[in-house]
């Protein structure tokens, strides 16, 4: 995970920024040009990583919190259909990823500490109102908000980690190593507090604990975040942000969402959800439009002709899609198929931890070793094997038969994918492309998760005959996210190649100025 972390912060400003800080020695003089300690004491520097690595702890248990007491929620606000309730998930995933481009940016230009802290404010603020919430629509545009908060932690943290620590240092790669170990587990922790306060008082205090939780940590990281690492990128002004690009990505990728998740609620035959569809294609055509005129694109359209960006982009959207509907499915099996207990479904899927800690574990040892499109192939098949074996859950009560491995295995696909596509997309666009183009990724991710619930939902409930064959609905889902596993897995191995062995350009002709394979090597660079 750590390679994609590191490269989301590297674009062109903070590459200059970076040098400001390091001093002018460069790398042929890494003594003379190692940068003071960005901590008073080893405490602090300790609490930084902690603070942060918290941070993605709650964006992922946002989803968690909701997921295990849904039942619950629904009963609270009437709401019957796993369409409407795949929306408590959906629509924080939707805002999450639709806005993480655009905060990393804005971290760029206000400082990345003081992005940070809002995200933490802006947090607590609407899960506050979650738990308030009365009415089914108020509670999804309150998740939707909560996404926004979690959309500016995730690319901010991240800048802040890369911005803390020498490049290269043992201290950053243990911190982004905790950092991805966070995230499988954040899940498990959301869902432990929303199931123990849904199961013994009400799911609302599971908000409200919440929000006390996000204001906490945002008054720690005013004293533990350092300015120095948090402050704003030298040289940037807000005149050359892409304001335009930013309104037409966010309109379209909401619409884009809304209607698919929409649909599964009222189905397509309602008018406004095909219309809006729409809609957000002609504001999508306006964006990549938009982003070949503006001075300082928020998605540069050159990405897309950098060689190997696109295919990565897409197995990474195909393996999430996969891993959303795991997680939603899964978790939804276990209350109402099994009717266990929140705090029963909780600790069924803590293979999910354990499963997370070797992957994060053998990201360490295998990724300068193994090519990266083997190591991105394999979380495809992670992706495959975990929805292949909660299809078949239904045919055994014992707990130990399919969903055990399937939580157990299945997590190996976002440690494994995040990061190998870390280095995949690090080789494949140029230097000053590669905070954008991390910032991306992430992106991807989470709006990734908000879209295949939809078309996920939509499946189910075509199949479901009326919710009265509720196994075959989940059934049906599953299998659209094996679907989705299997055509990652395809892109990665027709497409995805690691090209870090590969000469740089010229290399290769200066060592053999009359090789064929120089010249091919050359050519492709």
């Amino acid at each position: 995970m750590s390679s994609t972390d590191e490269s989301s912060t590297r674009n062109s400003p903070l590459h200059k920024e970076e040098e400001v800080m390091n001093g002018p020695g460069g790398a042929g003089e890494p003594d003379a040009a190692a940068p003071p300690s960005n901590f008073s004491s080893s405490f602090q520097e300790a609490l930084f990583i902690f603070i942060i690595g918290l941070s993605q702890l709650f964006s992922v248990g946002g989803l968690g919190n909701a997921a295990y007491s849904m039942q619950e929620i629904g009963q609270s606000l009437n709401v019957t259909s796993n369409g409407q309730k795949s929306w408590f998930l959906a629509a924080y995933s939707l805002c999450g990823g639709v806005f993480v481009l655009v905060t990393g940016r804005l971290g760029d230009h206000f400082g990345h500490k003081y992005v940070f802290l809002f995200g933490w404010i802006w947090m607590a603020i609407w899960s506050l109102i979650c738990g308030f919430a009365h009415d089914v629509i108020l509670f999804d545009i309150a998740r939707g908000m909560m996404g926004v908060g979690s959309g500016a932690l995730v690319p901010n943290s991240f800048a802040l980690l890369a911005r803390a620590f020498p490049p290269f240092s043992i201290k950053k790669n243990i911190a982004f190593a905790f950092l991805g170990f966070c995230a499988p587990s954040g899940y498990i922790f959301g869902g432990l507090i929303g199931a123990a306060f849904a199961e013994k008082v009400t799911w609302r205090w599971g908000f409200w604990f919440w929000a006390v939780g996000c204001l906490i940590l945002g008054m720690v990281s005013i004293i533990v975040v350092p300015h120095r690492v948090g402050c704003p990128i030298p040289g940037l002004s807000l005149s050359q942000f892409d304001y335009i690009g930013s309104m037409l990505g966010i309109s379209a990728l909401v619409l884009f969402s809304f209607s698919w998740n929409q649909a599964s609620v009222v189905g397509w035959q309602e008018p406004y959800t095909y219309i809006l569809l729409i809609v957000s294609i002609v504001l999508l055509a306006g964006f990549i439009f938009s982003q070949s005129r503006a001075a300082a694109p928020v998605l540069p359209n050159s990405l897309w002709t950098r060689k190997g960006f696109s295919p990565v982009v897409a197995a990474m959207s195909f393996g999430w899609m996969s891993f959303g509907i795991f997680l939603y499915y899964t978790t939804n099996f276990i209350l109402t198929i099994r009717n266990a207990l929140p705090l029963t479904a909780v600790a069924e899927m803590v293979p999910l931890v354990i499963g997370g800690f070797f992957a994060t574990a053998s990201v360490g040892l295998f990724i300068a070793k193994v090519p990266a499109q083997y190591i991105f192939g394999v979380s495809m098949f992670s992706f495959f094997i975990g929805n292949l074996l909660m299809s078949f859950a239904d045919y055994s009560k014992v707990y130990w038969a399919f969903i055990f491995p399937a939580c157990l295995l299945v997590v190996g696909g976002p440690d494994l994918s995040f990061a190998s596509s870390g280095i995949l997309i690090s080789n494949a666009v140029l230097p000053e492309e590669q905070g954008v183009a991390g910032s991306f990724i992430s992106t991807v991710v989470q709006y990734s998760i908000s879209v295949g619930l939809g078309i996920a939902a939509t499946v189910e409930g075509h199949v479901n005959d009326g919710r009265k064959l509720a196994v075959l609905g989940y059934r049906g889902a599953l299998w659209l996210g094996i679907g989705f596993a299997v055509i990652g897995f395809l892109i990665v191995v027709l497409f995805v190649r690691d090209t870090r062995s590969a000469p740089k350009k010229g290399e290769e002709i200066k060592q053999k100025p009359s090789s064929a394979d120089g010249v091919t090597e050359d050519t492709r660079a």
